[in-house]
């Protein structure tokens, strides 16, 4: 029996807003990391304690992705998954709003308008019928392989004092995105496993490269937010998650590259760089007192 495509349309929405909601969980009870670094813990300290469990809980929420991507997967291309992970920044947009009080642009939702419009022209645009094999190990490995090679080589221009924290920042952003973009491959490769079990799992290096990258993509955004400004940063690592299953699926996958798909996915990549580069309103001066 095929897997309902509304179903996985809907597992893939539902992993962008959980996703989202986690980042901002995250973002939102951040503050105990820096009360335990800096020795203010205390037994009693309610807040403390709050702002843990908010972080521990997006946390999680984060790491329940795989779910979502497994029944995305079902009857969705890794490319049109991809690309709806693009939804992130509407649904972070939306989070923020209401649990951090952050102000919503008129920038940010127009480009949240034209998102979603293009992310249904994807999903309408997608071949009917359509069912990919399994793709070569050695285009994967070789996909997945490159962010680690990038990182290396940024790190070794640093090294020579040849690479500012602007570019270095960005860089490590974009090898966090490629391997957040691979991972919806590496869900898919999994599926694709002899048998389809969850034992079966254990005998492909794949879930052993999920686990990696996953790893890898924390470590990678410490040092891309350590060095530099969130805003700087964002378009590298949102347009690479985007835009790497993309191009993988084309490759490995030999995904029929359809026109109007085609100019829906770079409608996704732009609206995502667009919003994402947006530079936080500052605010409003007070008129100067007069003596």
């Amino acid at each position: 029996m095929d897997f309902p495509r509304w179903l996985s349309v809907l597992s893939a929405v539902l992993g962008s807003a959980v996703i989202s909601l986690g980042m901002v969980l995250q973002k939102k009870g951040v503050a105990w990391l820096a009360a335990r670094r800096g020795g203010a813990e205390a037994a009693g300290d309610a807040r403390y304690r709050r702002d843990r469990a908010t972080w521990l809980v997006g946390f999680a929420l984060n790491n329940s992705l795989v779910v979502f991507y497994f029944f995305a997967l079902k009857a969705l291309e890794p490319s049109v998954v991809g690309a709806m992970m693009g939804l992130n920044v509407v649904f972070t947009a939306a989070f923020s709003a209401l649990a951090l009080d952050e102000r919503v642009s008129r920038r940010t939702a127009i480009g949240s308008a034209a998102l979603v419009a293009f992310i249904a022209a994807a999903n309408l645009s997608s071949p009917a019928g359509f069912e990919s094999s399994a793709a070569p190990f050695a285009t994967i490995l070789a996909f997945y392989a490159a962010p680690f090679l990038i990182a290396a080589a940024a790190l070794g221009l640093r090294r020579r004092a040849r690479l500012g924290d602007g570019p270095y920042a960005s860089l490590f952003a974009l090898c966090a995105g490629c391997l957040e973009g691979i991972v919806i491959v590496l869900v898919k490769a999994m599926g694709h496993a002899k048998g389809g079990r969850v034992l079966s799992y254990l005998a492909t290096p794949y879930l052993y490269m999920y686990v990696v990258a996953t790893v890898a993509v924390v470590a990678f955004m410490q040092v891309a937010y350590s060095h530099g400004r969130m805003t700087a940063v964002a378009p590298s690592l949102w347009g690479a998650q985007i835009a790497y299953p993309v191009l993988i699926a084309y490759s490995a996958y030999s995904v029929p590259i359809m026109p109007i798909q085609a100019l829906s996915f770079a409608g996704i990549f732009c609206c995502v760089v667009i919003i994402q580069s947006a530079r936080p309103e500052g605010r409003p001066r007070e008129p100067e007192r007069k003596a």
